[in-house]
């Protein structure tokens, strides 16, 4: 999440001047490290141009969140589901739990992206509440192989549910795969079961080989650690298909290059939401239509949207960016069974 959007939502203007200050760097890039294509010895960047938002237009657009028209539900209850319990003899199934949390099963891998588990998430008093629940019952969950953290920001990156996730299997955590630099966060919360990756960089887990590729974002914890970490999508090729997680992302070339380096994933999880006001937006966060462009740029066999519902962070209504789904899937040819908006809990099989 943008930290200037965390601040509208969780703090009043007096406190935000105290937690702007209050709040330091955690987690950096080695900059002894080599320079890239995105790291210029001490922060990352992206492969696509995109012009950065100065500290006004951060400090505008905070404001315009803090002082927006409620345009979003009173906090309600959803109903949670259990993680499936047959075994998977074959293909591929996914659970979407809230916000940019999925659990990804096949026969011999158990995955969780960007887990939040709980109705808080940030740090300590200055933690922002979910709109409802995440739609998981977590004592149902299979064992974790595999946690992917797309990027440090609060919302997908979330100390309560990785504790949780690893002290349920003390004896064999699952493995942690983040960007370059964040693993010092973990390490600094008692967590050490992670390896950090750069873009392009591949590991095996149970068979499948899990890509961790570019993405159209930022990274920030604190104040003054802006892009010292690195974000990123990933891939996941298995025997019974394969799965892309775009993470946190703008529209860019990203996705046209995935397919023709690895051909079209047979279900891809790409963001729809969180992107309103689109002057501000537009950097990091993809609109329905251009998850749905997106999509085809993928050659995408099947999608799911993600990042929508669950959390307040952005200027677009609760129900938009279904709504916006909708139409961007008539204007772009694509049938509603190819690139669907999921309830919480809501299991797909391919």
């Amino acid at each position: 999440m943008i930290f200037s959007t965390w601040l509208a939502r969780t703090v009043p203007r007096l406190a935000s001047c105290i937690l702007f200050v209050s709040l330091l760097s955690q987690g950096c890039a080695d900059r002894r490290a080599e320079t890239s294509d995105h790291f210029d010895g001490s922060r990352f960047h992206n492969r696509d141009s995109v012009a950065g938002y100065s500290l006004w237009e951060e400090v505008k657009i905070a404001w315009q969140l803090r002082t927006k028209k409620s345009n979003w539900p009173a906090r309600f209850e959803t109903k949670p589901y259990p993680a499936p319990a047959d075994p998977l003899r074959h293909g591929i199934r996914v659970q979407w739990i809230g916000h940019a949390t999925t659990l990804i099963q096949t026969p011999h891998l158990n995955i969780i992206t960007d887990p939040i588990l709980f109705e808080s998430i940030g740090p300590g008093m200055f933690g922002m509440k979910t709109v409802t629940n995440p739609g998981l019952i977590i004592e149902t969950l299979p064992r974790i192989d595999v946690i992917l953290i797309s990027h440090n920001h609060y919302d997908h990156l979330d100390l309560q549910s990785l504790h949780a996730l690893v002290d349920r299997q003390r004896a064999a955590p699952p493995r942690i795969l983040v960007g370059r630099g964040v693993g010092r966060l973990l390490h600094d919360a008692g967590i050490d079961s992670y390896e950090e990756m750069d873009w392009d960089q591949t590991v095996t887990v149970n068979g499948a080989r899990v890509h961790f590729l570019d993405a159209m974002h930022t990274s920030r914890r604190g104040v003054w650690d802006t892009d010292k970490t690195l974000w990123g999508s990933f891939l996941i090729e298995s025997p019974d298909g394969s799965i892309y997680f775009a993470g946190d992302t703008g529209y860019g070339t990203q996705f046209r290059r995935v397919y023709e380096r690895y051909g079209a994933p047979t279900v891809s999880l790409l963001p729809i939401g969180a992107y309103e006001p689109r002057w501000f937006m537009f950097r990091e966060h993809m609109n329905p239509d251009e998850a749905v462009r997106a999509h085809l740029d993928l050659h995408s066999q099947n999608s799911i949207g993600i990042h929508f519902g669950l959390i307040d962070n952005a200027g677009e209504s609760y129900d938009a960016p279904t709504e916006a789904l909708i139409v961007a899937r008539r204007v772009h040819g694509v049938d509603a069974t190819h690139f669907v908006a999921p309830h919480y809990g809501q299991v797909f099989r391919y």
